[in-house]
């Protein structure tokens, strides 16, 4: 499992090149508009997974978000398991073992929260984000940075009527 993720953000990290999205008309003057309120329902779906992010062909920033949805979700889901929340938690014999505990302690329940809340976060940031990728694609803007040469370029798309 882990090294099919680990080969999953390689790849991802691999196609997250700025030609990728000239390639295929998603920088300034592509042909496509997109929907923003699309990207944010795809950001905002309960999977771990930034589609909105990707959907506005943001890889770099879908690949951030992805990753720290995971890293909010897989603690909680450890904390989830370690008390054997699919099979109710009283008859997890390792939980049963531990003395007769009618419910979670306050701390489990403090963490699992934590984390979950965190996730929710994330993913509300994500699609705000994701959305408003879009719309800034849509209205023909585009900041970049090229850190090698130190140069910051703003590009915007304007209609010009000649008569």
């Amino acid at each position: 499992m882990r090294r099919t993720a680990c080969l999953v953000a390689l790849w991802l990290a691999c196609t997250a090149r700025e030609g990728a999205a000239q390639h295929h008309g998603l920088g300034v003057g592509g042909d496509r508009a997109r929907d923003p309120s699309t990207a944010a329902l795809l950001s905002i779906q309960p999977l771990p997974v930034d589609a909105g992010s990707f959907y506005a062909g943001n890889w770099r920033r879908g690949i951030l978000y992805t990753a720290t949805e995971l890293a909010m979700l897989v603690p909680a889901v450890v904390v989830l398991d370690r008390n054997g929340w699919w099979r109710g938690m009283h008859d997890y014999p390792a939980y049963a073992a531990a003395g007769s505990r009618p419910a979670w302690t306050t701390a489990e329940r403090t963490e699992v929260a934590a984390w979950l809340a965190g996730y929710i976060v994330v993913k509300v940031i994500s699609a705000f984000d994701a959305a408003h990728t879009v719309d800034r694609q849509n209205r023909g803007l585009a900041l970049r940075y090229d850190g090698q040469a130190r140069v910051a370029t703003v590009a915007f798309r304007f209609p010009l009527r000649i008569r």
